[in-house]
This record gives C-alpha cells, sequence and structure tokens, in this order.
C-alpha cells in the first residue's frame, strides 16, 4: 500500500524508518569545519554533493528535530564520503534499529 510521508508517495509496504539527526550530524561535523575560518566552504560542497541547500545542511548540524528523512540522511552521508551503516533508523513505532541490523 503506497503511503504519504512528508510529501512523497512511498512505494512498498508501510512507511520508511527515520534516521537519528544526532547521527548524521556527527558525520557531517567530522568533514565539516565548523568553528574554523573556511568561511562555509565545506558546507557550501556537502550541499552541492547532496544536492540540497547548505541551509539544509545547517539545520542537520544544528538539529531542530530528532530524526530526519531517510532519503535526505542517504544523501548528506554519501556527500559526506561516509553510509548510513553509521546511523540508527527510528521506526514509526518509535523502536531504533542500528542501520547495521537491518537484513537487505
Amino acid at each position: 500500500m503506497a503511503t504519504l510521508l512528508e510529501g512523497i508517495l512511498e512505494r512498498h509496504e508501510g512507511p520508511e524508518p527515520r534516521v537519528v539527526t544526532e547521527d548524521v550530524r556527527r558525520i557531517l561535523a567530522d568533514v565539516t569545519k565548523q568553528g574554523e575560518a573556511d568561511g562555509g566552504e565545506s558546507v557550501q560542497l556537502i550541499a552541492e554533493k547532496a544536492q540540497v541547500s547548505t541551509r539544509t545542511v545547517y539545520r542537520v548540524l544544528k538539529p531542530t528535530s530528532e530524526t530526519i528523512s531517510l532519503h535526505l540522511a542517504d544523501k548528506l552521508c554519501l556527500a559526506a564520503d561516509r553510509h548510513l551503516v553509521e546511523c540508527r533508523l527510528r521506526w514509526p513505532d518509535g523502536t531504533e534499529t542500528p542501520y547495521s541490523r537491518i537484513d537487505l
């Protein structure tokens, strides 16, 4: 059954999990130079690679929500040359599972 989540029609059974924002923030913080004088170039580079705005990257670096969409987290992790395997997934029922424990 298709479901609507964050304005995206999903074409599989049930809703997708979300990704814990803090895990993605930690990955991005490793590759961006927050507080250093790079003039935001590292954030711009991640944004370009992920095909998102710099504002989106900054929102993840200073999170206001506990989770972000799987799609966004995947794009940001790949842009940082990392993988979702380093993140935890939060399911609709509130349980968390390390990505590495998901059977693909």
